[in-house]
């Protein structure tokens, strides 16, 4: 079995998948009863539970109702709670202890203050369907999910996540890195983009006589009048794991969507 990809994790490192899993036995329902419940398909259910992708947070908020799970246990984040102040025990500390515990409350309270804030994040669809750098990949049947990302200059343009397979590309962009793209049937010449002909896929410079490779061992593309080429969108850039949303910070997201 390999390593659980950490966007399938709560912030307490458990897999939503064996998350879900456990909570629906716990409640004696079937994967397709709690579909019915959160009003996905039963597959959908199961491609939670074994990790191939993650409920979407439209549904999260039934879907913990269903399972008996607070939002909180479901993302794995202490529930709020505001303690009073014990101010009786304080008074009752001498003058140096009194100091020793302020000081105590100054340094915790720098402490929280280096603790960088929740960016802002959007939801955008990631798409499982690989654009072809190299070998041929087929973009007939996408599918996917959505995944949140940190907003930016880049990614508040970003309207899908790509991966890429092949060389082609390279030195610009390598096998199996992702990158961003922005909906548009119209690119400038010299810009990269995702091109479909058919049903095979494409990333690849634009130029008025073809789509080329960065890699100069391969040979630029060329189509005839009648094939049925377009432009899927433009490339902004390689998605950076820095960009991608926190846990804390998908369920502050959530709740406010609340």
């Amino acid at each position: 079995m390999g390593e659980v990809n950490s966007m399938m994790l709560n912030a307490e490192g458990k897999p939503f998948g064996q998350l879900i899993r456990e909570n629906r036995l716990l409640q004696g329902l079937s994967q397709e009863e709690l579909g019915r419940l959160v009003h996905v398909k039963k597959n959908a259910v199961g491609a939670w539970e074994a990790g191939r992708s993650r409920p979407d947070l439209a549904c999260i908020p039934v879907l913990c109702d269903a399972l008996g799970l607070s939002l909180h246990e479901f993302f794995g984040i202490p529930e709020p709670s505001v303690m009073p102040f014990p101010r009786d025990r304080y008074n009752r500390l001498n003058s140096y202890n009194r100091q020793v515990v302020l000081r105590q409350m100054d340094s915790l309270y720098h402490m929280q203050q280096k603790k960088p804030p929740l960016r802002e994040i959007k939801p955008v669809f990631y798409n499982h369907i690989t654009a072809a750098a190299g070998p041929v990949s087929y973009l007939e049947d996408s599918e996917g999910e959505t995944v949140y990302i940190a907003l930016d200059d880049m990614t508040a343009k970003a309207d899908e996540i790509i991966p890429v397979s092949g060389n082609s590309m390279e030195p610009l962009y390598y096998d199996g890195e992702h990158v961003l793209v922005q909906h548009t049937e119209r690119i400038r010449e010299g810009e990269i983009g995702i091109f479909v002909n058919g049903n095979t896929g494409y990333i690849k410079e634009y130029r008025k006589d073809g789509l080329y490779s960065k890699n100069p061992s391969y040979e630029p593309i060329r189509f005839q009048h009648h094939d049925a080429v377009r432009c899927i969108g433009k490339v902004l850039g390689t998605l950076k794991k820095s960009q991608m949303a926190t846990d804390e910070e998908i369920a502050a997201w959530s709740l406010n969507k609340l």
